[in-house]
């Protein structure tokens, strides 16, 4: 179990508690610890997320644009103990693990405790759909892991011919349109005379 407290930004004082594997950071409403879109800017839409790893609980950023910083340090990934401060982007607002129970990995959310996020529809839960932490369609061909099984072929990047000769048949009926369109004005010019 996770507990978080929001120190820096639009809504500091908030306090969040989770016990589940994957915890999402950032300004889109569907994330598990959203910022307000319009006051705290510094935090990207996909910013970060928590994850329980192997009984640890890591912070990964999801390559946002102002970078994920832990305790000053800019991070990529990193692990989370109690008293470490998140800071979303240089300036952006911050979060302080306020305690950390590291606890063995189970597959399955245990469940989510939020005391500022209101209860979701499990018909439209964005948690029940394929997380990926790729940001960028060559992430995806490079991890085509991270795909659902249905679209893994999809990703597979299909190879390029090294030379393309020109059409030719586009070119004669770019050469056509012209003389086409010079006979139209010549005959236009020639009626505007008469």
């Amino acid at each position: 179990m996770i507990r978080l407290r929001q120190i820096k930004g639009a809504d500091s004082g908030r306090e969040f508690e989770f016990d589940q594997e994957l915890i999402r950071i950032g300004r889109m409403p569907d994330s598990d610890v959203n910022f307000d879109p319009e006051v705290d800017l510094d935090a990207s839409g996909r910013h970060a997320e928590i994850r329980n790893e192997d009984g640890r609980y890591l912070l990964i950023d999801t390559g946002s644009r102002n970078g994920t910083w832990l305790n000053g340090q800019r991070i990529k990934h990193a692990a989370l103990t109690s008293g470490d401060e998140i800071e979303l982007g240089r300036g952006g607002p911050k979060l302080e693990i306020a305690s950390v129970r590291n606890r063995p990995s189970s597959r399955a959310p245990t469940g989510r405790i939020s005391t500022g996020a209101p209860p979701r529809d499990p018909r439209f839960d964005p948690l029940a759909m394929p997380v990926t932490t790729a940001t960028r369609l060559e992430d995806l061909a490079a991890r085509p892991d991270l795909l659902p099984e249905g679209f893994r072929a999809l990703a597979v990047p299909q190879p390029r011919p090294a030379h393309r000769r020109p059409r030719r048949s586009s070119t004669f009926l770019w050469g056509a349109a012209a003389l086409v369109l010079l006979a139209t004005i010549a005959i236009i010019a020639s009626a505007s005379l008469r």
